[in-house]
């Protein structure tokens, strides 16, 4: 990153909208399988938001650059609420609870904060993809038992 930075953050920009594409995949697949949960519509709208936000960051590259900042700040916002919600589901877990609310947190942080979201991008999206993606497997753990 540091000898081609602007190839760099072009390909970061394209993966971000790769990552986003699959994370909505894999809402699709939750909905599609688990016809019981009572959340479905969340699910469901969280899926084609993640959908059409990584397909169209993926087609335009150059905008996905341009508006990184803004798309994974609301980005993570919608996750935190999301990990709320699944935490509601496995029975308030504190763990998943505030990770829900760092993950939420830190998508505000991108989202209004521009010296924060635009200088630490790169580091601090890694650590909040990283955060997410703990939480995440928690969650998954905690629904085997449900």
């Amino acid at each position: 990153m540091i000898a081609s930075p602007v190839v760099s953050f072009i390909t970061l920009g394209f993966l971000f909208g790769l990552i986003i594409f699959v994370a909505g995949v894999s809402e699709l697949f939750h909905v599609v399988r688990d016809n019981t949960q009572t959340g479905r519509g969340w699910h469901l709208l969280l899926g084609i938001i993640d959908l059409l936000l990584g397909a169209s960051l993926m087609v335009h590259v150059a905008a996905s650059v341009a508006i990184m900042r803004i798309v994974l700040g609301l980005w993570f916002i919608f996750r935190g609420v999301s990990l709320f919600m699944f935490s509601r589901r496995t029975g308030s877990s504190w763990v998943l609870i505030i990770g829900s609310v760092l993950v939420f947190i830190f998508g505000l942080l991108v989202l209004f904060n521009p010296a924060f979201g635009s200088l630490t991008i790169i580091l601090w999206t890694a650590i909040g993809f990283i955060a997410t993606g703990f939480f995440n497997i928690a969650i998954g753990l905690m629904m085997r038992r449900v």
